[in-house]
């Protein structure tokens, strides 16, 4: 009977310690699963890469670019992430075409032999949680050199259309554009960035819905 009562013990025993096993493996695993990078796809539509840059010294032109593309992960648990983005310098739009002819010819962007102007991270600083500011390099006429960006304002909230987190971000930055070869009227060479981006928690971006129709007048 004692042999019989001790191995009925070990047994019970062994249950339980493979239950608390099983148990911290559990909270382990859900852990992990919260504390993973989440990568984030930018969406082009609601992404709006701006720019200002002097004209001979005496006015501003102000652009922007129509087609972007890229992926951003945020390490939350650890403070940090990464930028991958790709703008395509022929979609330069001021407001003019004929102005948009000559920003994409030999005069400043030479888009024929520059098709892709990129911007790559291999840091984000977060404060109380929130990202504010990258360090990264800007790729540009061909030239790759380093750029920081300065993240204003960021916020995440569930898209009512398509049920996914969104996380927007209004961003800043300035470079000397003879830096990067771009050297035709430059007697102030600043170039100063604004970018509001908007990105889909994922890897793709869903078609986004249209907003529900209006109820027909009654009558």
């Amino acid at each position: 009977m004692g042999y019989l009562e001790s191995n009925a013990e070990t047994e019970v025993m062994m249950k339980r310690v493979m239950s608390v096993i099983l148990t911290l493996a559990a909270v382990g695993a859900a852990a992990g699963a919260i504390a993973a990078p989440q990568v984030y796809t930018i969406e082009p539509m609601h992404t709006y890469p701006s720019f200002k840059a002097s004209h001979m010294g005496v006015s501003f032109w102000r652009g922007k670019f129509d087609h972007s593309s890229g992926k951003i992960v945020l390490d939350r648990e650890r403070g940090t992430g990464r930028i991958d983005v790709a703008i395509d310098p022929s979609s330069v739009d001021f407001g003019l075409d004929a102005l948009n002819q000559v920003a994409k010819g030999p005069q400043l962007f030479e888009v024929a032999k520059y098709p892709t102007a990129k911007y790559q991270s291999d840091s984000i600083t977060f404060k109380e949680g929130v990202p504010v500011s990258a360090n990264g390099r800007l790729t540009l006429h061909g030239v790759t050199r380093p750029v920081p960006l300065t993240i204003r304002s960021f916020k995440c909230i569930v898209n009512p259309f398509f049920k996914r987190e969104v996380c927007g971000a209004d961003v800043t930055a300035r470079f000397d554009r003879t830096k990067f070869g771009m050297t035709q009227y430059a007697e102030d060479p600043w170039v100063y960035l604004y970018i509001q981006v908007e990105a889909v928690k994922g890897t793709s971006v869903p078609a986004e819905a249209p907003p529900p129709a209006a109820p027909a007048p009654a009558g």
